[in-house]
């Protein structure tokens, strides 16, 4: 049987000898026992009803269907091959940008290359948005912007680039490429999994020099949508406090690596307050809070706490980490006893 054009099929209908417009169903039940000697008039006069350019689309899929092929799988192959040639390249272009060849001089990446990096990972980040939910390659797709946010984090630490704020030469605000991570994390399901991937990210990996941690885990908490998910994050945060703990040499030791452990877990417990005052159960999580911060100074660790308390505009909370913290014979600066005295007195009025 000849096939019908690839225009008929995608309309719901098609006009007949200027009567109604049929269905699809009817127009195949029309032609299914029609002689073929009419049934070649009627699709070669369909086709000339094709402009140049038409035709030129649809040649391959009339192609592929007179000689048997399954234009649905060489779709799926094209799309496939497609993907994996942006997947090949986003791997490629984070192995070369860890080994600074976009930096120094190398024989891996030509010199007039290396300052293009920025327009190769606009364009990554492009093509990873146009992946729709329900691809196949949807997870895959959000491992691959994991690669790029983590090489580009890592990029505002140490010199991997010409740059010292890579997120800028992209132009991106960091922690709205991270919302964007995590919104595709999040888009094939949540997971406890997934969680332990992200939590890290919103507590170290390094910072440009226009974001900080907490715009990060306020980007993460607003893609917690059900309790349950905010109590598996504290659990998670909570498990990898007590891990890196366990890494840091001792008390007295001031290495870059012991700092960036004590900071990684002041940050955590940061987004631990934070989850807390979002469910409305802050109260049992401030003791955590000052028991495990990393600070040296007490009067920092109320600081901080309050600071969370800030992000989260809720006065009632805040009111009661200060109280907390005279209770543990904190002795609060001069602005945050200002500020406890205003709104203290707003709550009484």
């Amino acid at each position: 049987m000849i096939p019908v054009p690839a225009e008929a099929e995608k309309n719901t209908s098609i006009a007949v000898d200027g009567t109604d417009d049929m269905k699809i169903q009817e127009f195949r039940e029309l032609i299914k026992n029609a002689d073929r000697p009419l049934l070649e008039k009627a699709f070669a006069e369909c086709y000339k009803q094709f402009s140049k350019s038409r035709k030129e689309e649809i040649d391959p899929l009339i192609q592929d269907i007179l000689s048997g092929k399954d234009s649905g799988s060489a779709k799926k192959e094209k799309s496939t091959a497609s993907f994996e040639e942006l997947e090949k390249q986003i791997d490629w272009f984070v192995e070369n940008a860890c080994a600074q060849n976009y930096l120094v001089p190398n024989r891996v990446i030509p010199k007039n290359q290396r300052s293009k990096w920025r327009f190769q990972v606009m364009n990554f980040i492009k093509q990873l948005q146009k992946i729709p939910p329900d691809s196949e390659y949807c997870q895959r797709a959000a491992d691959c912007l994991e690669k790029i946010y983590k090489v580009l984090a890592k990029g505002c630490n140490v010199y991997l680039f010409s740059s010292d704020d890579p997120f800028s030469s992209v132009q991106w605000k960091q922690d709205d490429l991270f919302h964007l991570l995590v919104t595709m994390t999040f888009r094939t399901g949540y997971s406890r999994e997934k969680i332990c991937r992200l939590l890290p990210l919103t507590s170290s990996g390094g910072l440009s020099r226009w974001n900080l941690y907490i715009c990060n885990q306020a980007a993460f908490l607003s893609e917690l949508k059900t309790t349950d998910l905010k109590y598996m994050a504290i659990e998670e945060s909570k498990k990898i406090i007590a891990e890196t703990k366990t890494q840091i040499t001792g008390k007295g030791s001031y290495s870059s690596g012991d700092f960036e452990r004590r900071e990684k877990i002041n940050h955590l417990c940061d987004m631990i307050l934070l989850i807390s005052i979002s469910l409305g159960e802050a109260e049992q999580e401030i003791r955590y809070y000052f028991s495990n911060s990393m600070e040296s100074d007490r009067e920092i660790i109320l600081y901080r706490a309050l600071n969370c308390a800030d992000w989260m505009d809720d006065d009632r909370v805040w009111i009661d980490i200060y109280r907390f913290g005279l209770t543990k014979k904190i002795k609060p600066r001069d602005s945050l006893k200002k500020k406890y005295g205003e709104l203290t007195a707003s709550v009484k009025n």
